[in-house]
């Protein structure tokens, strides 16, 4: 073979090569919905507390999640806990000291302000807005225990078990611009060090947790037909019981005597 077609090879293998290296892991190519004209607001947070403390698999929490309401909603600007440098792991507290001030003033049941971390399955619902074709999104997940990110109902990254703060990464391409669904799960179920971190860089970015314009909550932009709304109950809270039961012995009070 003569040099001239030895190098054409070789620069065409190297080529290949390097393509190789920067295809994504997943491609996406069909959002849910259009892209917002505004920036996203965040993920809706929500919280099963108090469960089985032998929760030890991203199954079993599935199970949960998919079991009834979650015992608290809010809305996550950031998915960064506790909040602090990246890497930042926390021995067990309150939910009052791990919800930042948006989450705890958007928080459907303020009785989980008292429950601990520990024995708690976490879902982060809503959808990624993808502004521009092509976007190659680079994620990472370390936590502190068991983990996962799905995209439309594609797990993308997977980090399950019981596990020191740790995690995987992968890349993603969004060929069309919208919305694209996403859940970010997490359970926490042994002592005594915890912590999750949902990262994200675009284009080679380095990965980091300030993603809130392009978190798009479950709650105000979902279809009516999101499965995923089934899980958002509205809890009362404790104060409120009286005045719920009161307002249900006037209700019977009044059937009793119109059927009189």
């Amino acid at each position: 073979m003569k040099p001239a077609a030895k190098l054409i090879l070789a620069a065409t293998a190297a080529l290949l090569m390097n393509v190789d290296a920067l295809a994504a892991a997943y491609t996406f190519t069909t959002p849910s919905q259009a892209l917002p004209a505004s920036l996203g607001n965040g993920l809706t947070g929500q919280l099963w507390t108090n469960v089985n403390p032998n929760t030890d698999t991203l199954a079993q929490a599935q199970t949960i999640i998919s079991g009834g309401f979650a015992t608290a909603n809010f809305r996550a600007t950031t998915i960064d806990y506790p909040v602090g440098p990246a890497g930042s792991t926390s021995v067990f507290a309150t939910y009052g000291a791990v919800l930042d001030t948006t989450a705890q003033a958007t928080l459907d049941n303020t009785s989980v302000l008292t429950d601990d971390v520990l024995n708690t399955v976490m879902r982060f619902a809503g959808f990624f807005g993808v502004q521009n074709a092509g976007e190659v999104w680079t994620f990472a997940l370390p936590s502190d225990d068991g983990s996962a990110v799905d995209i439309q109902g594609t797990r993308v990254l997977n980090n399950d078990g019981i596990h020191a703060f740790s995690g995987p990464s992968t890349t993603v391409e969004f060929t069309t611009p919208g919305l694209y669904a996403i859940n970010v799960l997490f359970f926490e179920s042994q002592p005594s060090e915890w912590g999750l971190e949902f990262r994200g860089g675009l284009n080679g970015a380095t990965p980091n947790t300030a993603l809130t314009d392009r978190l798009y909550t479950l709650v105000d932009y979902a279809n009516p037909n999101d499965d995923r709304l089934g899980s958002i109950g509205k809890v009362p809270e404790p104060s409120m019981l009286p005045l719920m039961g009161a307002a249900l012995l006037g209700a019977f009070g009044f059937l009793r005597r119109k059927q009189r």
